[in-house]
This record gives structure tokens, C-alpha cells and sequence, in this order.
């Protein structure tokens, strides 16, 4: 081959390797600047996501207690609803699920057992000793720690000058067969085993069941159900991470509102059959009753168990307030008042000596006294704790 076509060749070789690498370099700059673009956006749509959607599910502030304190509150209270917020955390405690995370503020104070303080008792290995059991409305929320239901009651036996040891093992969404599981652990481990144990139940009950559409299933369920069964799949390798970020919540929550969504809608139903579920919520908490009795004639202590009052039943005159906050949660959970009338009013019915309905208990009251559609203001507290005391005042020694 002459020299001058090798040349032409070779530079023809140069020629083509220049464009493609100009090519490789333009697509190279096209790609990052696309691959940026769409990190970017990507981002920008988390960000929203999580921005607009996810702070009011994780919200720990009722609707009620914005709305109280929105029309002018106390420092207290915002104080208390400040620190309320910041405990608001639970820890996995085995078989009862969960409890509240240690905290300790000015105005409440949980210990490293996830068991609130209660003032003004005395704890010893001789004095007469308390325990109670219940969902948030015995543990107190809405009040201070010297204003809960059981410092109440301490406060009540203080006044009559006999000391006494309150225990207040109640903790938020627990159902009553959690409590009694949760009694089982105490009485298995305590030093002190309690000369009376008081049940303060009702609401969750009555919640729980609407949420699940079942009886005997403690608070959310369904939504302990997908997790575990659904925890296999997060364990290898996938895409399953991606349920988790807030752009894919926030692409299902859109894609619940189309037209063409036939997944199951995991919100309560309204239609569901009330009398069916409060009949069986009924029979479920007199089984555990008598569980609880048989434990109580095995360790030596009287079983006492109480319904509390709620918005939705009795016939107290709701203040403007009031009625505000009730037509709040009807319209957050639709249905929910059916099922609290059916549930109270079989609950009504139970005529058993260690059983007290006090669903009633607030029907002459006028003032406002409710924080939620169950959570009771201290004036609240106070008058239910008067009541338990004198039920209680039959189970101590004099």
C-alpha cells in the first residue's frame, strides 16, 4: 500500500476514534446531568412526601387538645402537653408488645419499667398495695402526674390517713387480655404481690375491635399483622426496602382515591355488625375475668374490674366543646359511635359482684371535663378516682 494511502488511512482511524470519543463524552455529560436531574427529583419528591403526608400520622396530639388549646391554654398545660409529646414513645416489652419509653420531665416522670410515677403512695413490703390496669385513661393521659386517676386515689387514702401503694401499670391502647398478660409477668416477678388489682376498661375495647373488625385483638392489629407477616420478604435480598420511603406511601395513598383501585380498604367500615362484635367483646372480657379471679385466689388478692365513661354513651350534657370534639371523631373514624353504644350498652348488663359500670358516672356533670372522646380533664379524674376509692374502700383492711 503506497504511503500516502497508509496516511489516509490512519488518519481516517484517528478521525472516527475522535467522534466516538466526543460521542462517548457528550453522552457521558447527557447521562450524569439525567441521572442527576433525576436524583434531584426524586428527592424533591420525598421531601414532599414526607412534608405533607407523614407528620399527621405521626402526630401524638389529639385533634381535641389542638383544638383546646388553640381557644388559649395554661402554661401547665402546655407544659404537660409538651412533655407528653416527648414521651410519647414506645419500647418493644415481650408479650404485652410495647410500653412507654423512660422519661423524665417535671410534670411526668415513667421509669425504666415503662411504669408511671404515682405520688403521694408508699411502698413497702407491708403496706396495703394497689395495682391497676388499663389503656390511657387510667395511665393518665391529658393530666399531670398529680392528677391521674391513681394519685387521686392515693390521695383519697391519704385523707383518711391510711397509707397505701399504687402502682399504675396501665399504658396506652392496651386491651384488657394485654392487661391480664401483662398482670402474669408482674405477679411472676414482683417481690410485693398487690392485696387488690383494679381493671379500667371500656374504650379500648370497643377502638380495638373496630379497627380489626374482630374481638380480643389488641390496638392496630392488622397493621402488627402485615409487618410480621410481611417481615420475611424485608429480610432478603429486593426491592422490598422501597414500601418504606415516603414517595411510595405517598403514591399508594393517591392511588387509594383512583377509580380503579380494588384493594381493600384497610379503614373501618362503618357497616360493620356492631351487636355481633359488642357481643363478642362482652364474652372475651368475662373470660378474662374469671382467668383473673383464678390468678387472684392462687397469689391472695381481690380482682376488681370498671368500665370508665365516654362521650359517645351515657347522657352527660356535652359543653359546646365537647360536642365539637365528639363530632371530630366521628368524622375521623365514621361508625365508631355505633359500636361504643353497642359495646357499653351490653357492658351495661354485666351483673357480676367484682364488676362496676360506671358509664354513667358523669351524666349530672355540666362543666367540660373531657380532653378526648375517653380522656378525662383532673375535675374528670377526680370524680371517677371518688368513686373507685369508695369501691376500693370495701377491698381494704381496716
Amino acid at each position: 500500500m503506497p504511503i500516502a494511502e497508509r496516511d489516509q488511512t490512519v488518519e481516517s482511524r484517528q478521525t472516527s476514534a475522535t467522534q466516538y470519543g466526543s460521542l462517548l463524552k457528550f453522552f457521558a455529560v447527557r447521562l450524569c446531568v439525567a441521572v442527576t436531574l433525576a436524583v434531584l427529583l426524586m428527592a424533591a419528591v420525598e421531601f414532599y412526601s414526607y412534608r405533607r403526608y407523614l407528620p399527621s400520622d405521626r402526630d401524638v396530639m389529639e385533634p381535641a387538645v389542638k383544638l383546646d388549646l388553640a381557644k388559649g391554654g395554661s402554661a401547665a398545660e402546655r407544659e404537660y402537653w409538651k412533655e407528653f409529646e416527648q414521651a410519647n414513645k414506645v419500647t418493644y416489652h415481650q408479650y404485652v408488645l410495647w410500653r412507654r419509653a423512660p422519661y423524665a420531665g417535671e410534670v411526668l416522670v415513667i421509669d425504666e419499667d415503662g411504669v408511671r410515677r404515682t405520688p403521694h403512695t408508699q411502698c413497702d413490703n407491708k403496706t396495703f398495695t394497689i395495682w391497676t390496669f388499663g389503656d390511657s385513661v387510667m395511665w393518665g393521659a391529658g393530666s399531670p402526674d398529680e392528677e391521674t386517676i391513681p394519685t387521686f386515689i392515693a390521695r383519697d387514702y391519704e385523707k383518711a390517713g391510711r397509707p397505701v401503694c399504687i402502682v399504675n401499670y396501665a399504658e396506652k391502647g392496651w386491651a384488657n387480655t394485654q392487661e391480664t398478660i401483662g398482670l402474669i409477668e408482674q405477679l411472676k416477678h414482683a417481690s410485693r404481690k398487690p392485696d387488690v388489682v383494679l381493671f379500667y376498661d371500656g374504650g379500648t375495647e370497643a377502638f380495638a375491635a373496630y379497627q380489626s373488625g374482630r374481638a380480643d385483638v389488641h390496638s392496630n392489629y392488622n397493621s402488627f399483622k402485615n409487618f410480621l407477616d410481611n417481615w420475611g420478604a424485608s429480610q432478603k435480598a429486593g426491592f422490598s426496602y422501597l414500601r418504606q420511603t415516603n414517595s411510595y406511601r405517598f403514591l399508594e395513598k393517591i392511588a387509594v382515591r383512583a377509580p380503579f383501585h380494588d384493594q381493600k380498604n384497610e379503614t373501618p367500615k362503618p357497616a360493620r355488625d356492631a351487636d355481633a362484635l359488642s357481643a363478642a367483646i362482652v364474652e372475651n372480657y368475662l373470660q378474662n375475668i374469671d382467668i383473673v379471679n383464678l390468678l387472684a385466689k392462687q397469689y391472695g388478692f381481690r380482682a376488681i374490674f370498671a368500665w370508665y365513661p365516654n362521650m359517645a354513651v351515657g347522657h352527660k350534657q356535652l359543653t359546646p366543646y365537647e360536642q365539637q370534639v365528639l363530632n371530630m371523631e366521628y368524622q375521623r373514624f365514621p361508625g365508631l359511635g355505633q359500636m361504643y353504644q353497642a359495646t357499653y350498652q351490653r357492658g351495661r348488663e354485666i351483673t357480676r359482684a367484682d364488676f362496676y359500670y360506671l358509664g354513667d358516672i358523669l351524666d349530672d356533670q355540666q362543666d367540660s371535663l373531657y380532653v378526648g372522646i375517653s380522656h378525662l380533664k383532673p375535675e374528670g379524674n377526680q370524680i371517677v378516682a371518688d368513686r373507685l376509692f369508695d369501691i376500693l374502700d370495701h377491698a381494704a383492711p381496716h
